[in-house]
């Protein structure tokens, strides 16, 4: 009767696992993709930035304490525009975030190396421990 017993309570066991397993994998969400830009310490004071993302995503636009724009994008970051003005009118498009590489563990940060006088700039990604350089990836528009 003991044995039944203990076999009866292995199986109960091996089935709420079974379960618990299962119900993990149907119900878990894929990872959302957060990426931010930011521009450095030397890009020029007046930047104005737009996002235009897919039905979905979550952006917001704010300023760091420099003054310069600071751009967050929760969702699909790949398929988003982000086009940027500087103060003489001149259009700017961002492409880092269409190529790089996400963090499944958090945000990927990006930081545009903007210089006046250039076509096209870079951007360093950064993910956790990992650092990418992406060269003409903030390329003039007009």
């Amino acid at each position: 009767m003991k044995r039944a017993v203990r076999w009866i309570g292995i199986a109960v066991t091996a089935a709420a696992a079974a379960t618990m397993l299962l119900a993990d994998l149907a119900l878990a969400a894929p990872p959302v993709e957060v990426y931010v830009m930011r521009f450095d310490l030397l890009s020029p004071g007046g930047l104005s930035c737009t996002v235009d993302a897919p039905a979905g995503s979550r952006v917001t636009t704010s300023r760091d304490l420099t003054g310069k724009p600071y751009i967050r994008i929760w969702g699909e970051p790949r398929a988003a525009a982000i086009t940027c003005t500087d103060p003489q009118g001149v259009r700017w498009q961002a492409t880092a975030q269409r190529t790089a590489r996400f963090a499944d563990f958090g945000p990927t940060y990006g930081i545009v190396l903007y210089r006046p006088g250039r076509d096209a700039m870079t951007t360093i990604v950064q993910r956790g421990d990992q650092q990418d350089t992406y060269f003409k990836t903030f390329v003039r528009v007009d």
